[in-house]
C-alpha cells in the first residue's frame, strides 16, 4: 500500500512538474515569438491579450458580439491571441472573399489544434493538412456527392419529404397544446442524414445502429458545446486529460459504427446500382487513378469521409430548420405568403418537389433570409496560413490561425440597412424573382477551398424540408405567450434560445 501510494505521489508530482515547464517554455515562447513579430511584419491591429490565454476571457458566451465590438475598434481584420496561438479575424464580405478567395491557396490551412491533430491523426477530411493529397480527395469527395445528388434512381427526395411529414405527425399530435420543436427536429435531422449515408430504412426509430448513433451524437454535442480548451492551449492536456481522452472515445466511438456499416455495404455492393453516399464512396476508392495514388490518396482515406460528412450534415439542417419553425411562428404574415406561394404551385394533391424550386421565388427569398438571419454557422471552422502572406494591406505570417466571422457578413449594416430585421422580401427583385446578386452575399457554406463539399446536398434539404412543413402544417405562437426574443445560443453553432410553438395541420 505505502509504495503503491508512493508511486502515485511522484506520478502527480511528474505531472505537475511537466505542466510546470510546459507553461513556462509557452510563455517564453509566446512572448519572444510576439515580440520578434511586431519587428518583421505589419500586423493588423488588436486589443490586448492575456498571457497563455490570450483573448479567450473576453470572448464569454457570444464571440461573434465581441468580435463585432473589436470590429467597430480595429477594422475588418484584426489580431487577438488565441491561448498558445497567434490569429486573426476575418470580417465583411471583402476580407473574407479576398482571403478564401482570391488568396486561396494561402489561408487554406487547418491550424494544428489538439483534437483536429486526434482526427485519424490528420486523416480526417474537415481537418486535414491543405495539400496534394486533400486536393484529390477533395475531388472525388465533391464528385461523389454530385453523383449522388443527381442520379435518376437516388432517394433523396423521397427521404426528406418522408422526415418532413414525420415531423408534421409528431407537432399535430400535440393538437394546439404549446411544444418545443427542437427535439423532434434533431431527430429527423439526424435521421435524415443517416439514411442518406447508409442507405433508406422505412423503420429507422426503431433501428439500434441508428439509436447508439444518434446517442453518440448528443455526447458530442454536449462535449463540444463549450469548446474545447486543450486545442488552443495544449498544455491543459495535463491538467485536463478527460478533454483529450473523452473525445476520443466518442469519435472512436463514432469510427466503430462507420466501420461496421462499411463492411456491411461492401458485402452487397453492386456498382451498377449505387444506393447512397457510403455506396459512391466504396465505388472511389475502387476506382482511384494513378495521379491519385501518386499523390499519395489512399481508399481508406476516401471511404473515412463519411465520417466529417455525417458529421457536418445533420447540425446544420437541425439548426436551420429550428429556426424555420421559430420564424414561421414568430411571423405569421410572412408564413401566409409563403403558404400561399406553395399552395398556387403545388397545391395540397403532391408534396413539393426539386423541380418547383424555379417556381417558388418567395419561399427561396424566405429560406435564404432565415440562413441570413439566424447565421447557423456563425464561425467557419478555422483556417491557418500556409505561407506569409496578406490580406487588407496587413501582413499574416505563415502558421496564424484564420477565424472567418461569417456572422458579420450577414448583419453588416452596409450591405442590409437592417439586418437585425426579419425581411425575405429584401431578396426579391421589383419583378417577384429572386434576386440573384443578394443570394451571393449569403455565404451559410463559406467561401474557397475549404467551402463546405455537402452544400449542394444541404440546400436540396433545406428546400423540401421547409417546404413540405409549411404545405402542411400551420405554426403559430402559444396564444398568451410573450412576443418571442428571438435570443441566439452560440455552441459549435448558432442555435435559437429554447422556445416553444403551436402547430395546427393543414387540410
Amino acid at each position: 500500500m505505502v509504495v503503491g501510494f508512493e508511486s502515485s505521489i511522484w506520478n502527480v508530482s511528474r505531472e505537475v512538474k511537466v505542466t510546470a515547464a510546459v507553461f513556462a517554455v509557452t510563455l517564453v515562447a509566446v512572448k519572444l515569438m510576439s515580440s520578434l513579430s511586431k519587428g518583421r511584419y505589419k500586423l493588423p491591429p488588436g486589443p490586448r491579450n492575456f498571457p497563455l490565454v490570450g483573448y479567450l476571457p473576453f470572448l464569454g458566451k457570444h464571440p461573434t458580439v465581441v468580435f463585432s465590438s473589436l470590429r467597430k475598434i480595429y477594422g475588418d481584420v484584426f489580431s487577438i491571441q488565441m491561448g498558445s496561438f497567434p490569429a486573426i479575424v476575418l470580417n465583411g464580405m471583402d476580407a473574407i472573399k479576398e482571403a478564401l478567395v482570391t488568396k486561396g491557396d494561402d489561408f487554406s490551412a487547418r491550424p494544428p489544434f489538439t483534437t483536429a491533430r486526434l482526427l485519424n491523426e490528420g486523416r480526417n477530411f474537415g481537418f486535414a493538412a491543405f495539400g496534394p493529397i486533400w486536393k484529390a480527395h477533395r475531388k472525388i469527395v465533391s464528385n461523389v456527392m454530385y453523383a449522388f445528388s443527381n442520379a435518376r434512381n437516388n432517394p433523396i427526395e423521397d427521404i426528406i419529404v418522408s422526415e418532413a411529414i414525420t415531423v408534421v405527425e409528431e407537432f399535430a399530435a400535440h393538437g394546439n397544446k404549446p411544444f418545443q420543436p427542437s427535439d423532434a427536429i434533431t431527430m429527423a435531422a439526424s435521421s435524415l442524414i443517416y439514411q442518406l449515408c447508409y442507405g433508406r430504412n422505412k423503420n429507422i426509430r426503431e433501428d439500434p445502429d441508428f439509436a447508439s448513433t444518434l446517442k453518440n451524437g448528443q455526447k458530442f454535442r454536449e462535449f463540444t458545446s463549450t469548446g474545447n480548451p486543450v486545442d488552443v492551449m495544449p498544455w491543459l492536456r495535463f491538467i485536463m486529460p478527460w478533454k483529450v481522452s473523452t473525445f476520443l472515445e466518442i469519435t472512436g466511438a463514432a469510427g466503430v459504427k462507420r466501420t461496421k456499416k462499411v463492411e456491411e455495404h461492401k458485402k452487397t455492393f453492386d456498382e451498377e446500382h449505387l444506393r447512397d453516399i457510403t455506396d459512391g464512396l466504396i465505388h472511389a476508392a475502387n476506382h482511384l487513378s494513378d495521379e491519385d495514388k501518386a499523390v499519395g490518396l489512399d481508399s481508406t482515406r476516401v471511404i473515412e469521409s463519411i465520417d466529417t460528412i455525417f458529421g457536418a450534415g445533420g447540425s446544420t439542417i437541425a439548426s436551420f430548420l429550428d429556426w424555420s419553425v421559430l420564424l414561421m411562428a414568430a411571423f405569421p404574415e410572412i408564413q401566409e405568403k409563403v403558404f400561399q406561394e406553395i399552395e398556387d404551385v403545388v397545391g395540397q394533391s403532391r408534396y413539393p418537389s426539386l423541380a418547383d424550386r424555379s417556381r417558388l421565388p418567395m419561399v427561396e427569398a424566405t429560406i435564404y433570409e432565415i440562413f441570413r438571419f439566424s447565421c447557423p454557422v456563425p464561425l467557419a471552422l478555422p483556417h491557418a496560413t500556409t505561407c506569409d502572406t496578406t490580406v487588407q494591406g496587413y501582413d499574416v505570417p505563415e502558421g496564424t490561425v484564420v477565424l472567418v466571422n461569417l456572422y458579420s457578413v450577414f448583419h453588416d449594416q452596409k450591405t442590409w440597412g437592417d439586418p437585425e430585421k426579419f425581411r425575405p422580401e429584401r431578396f426579391l427583385l421589383d419583378n417577384g424573382q429572386l434576386d440573384k446578386a443578394k443570394t451571393e452575399q449569403v455565404i451559410a457554406f463559406s467561401l474557397g477551398r475549404r467551402r463546405c463539399v455537402g452544400e449542394y446536398l444541404a440546400r436540396m434539404e433545406v428546400f423540401l424540408a421547409f417546404t413540405t412543413l409549411i404545405q402542411r402544417c400551420r405554426l403559430y405562437k402559444p396564444p398568451g405567450v410573450p412576443e418571442y426574443t428571438l435570443g441566439r445560443v452560440f455552441r459549435l453553432g448558432c442555435d435559437p434560445e429554447p422556445y416553444e410553438v403551436c402547430a395546427a395541420r393543414r387540410e
